[in-house]
């Protein structure tokens, strides 16, 4: 009989996929927006609480915690280290393999 709970596995899938739709958001704007770029690569935290153009990103502190620890200079290198951060994290979780 299977008795290990399956509940963290469905809250890892659910906080993953809802931020990644709100990341999707989130690098749009800053590739659309040089200040909002600048503000992203400057202080992640600052930039997802501040919003860009009345659009809030509400991610969970999990993968702002993953954005704040970033520090390059170019949203290319940014999107690079989060897409790797988020895949570990997914990893961790046997969520993909």
């Amino acid at each position: 009989m299977y008795t290990k709970p399956l509940i963290d596995r469905s809250l890892a899938t659910v906080d993953v996929s809802a931020d990644l739709d709100v990341i999707g958001r989130l690098l749009l704007a800053a590739a659309l927006n040089s200040g909002f770029r600048a503000k992203l690569l400057r202080d992640p935290r600052l930039a997802v609480r501040d919003g860009f153009g009345g659009e809030r990103f509400p991610i969970t502190d999990a993968t702002l915690n993953l954005m704040a620890s970033i520090q390059v200079s170019t949203l290319t290198d940014f999107v690079r280290q989060l897409d790797d951060g988020l895949s570990s994290r997914l990893l961790k979780n046997g969520l993909v393999g």
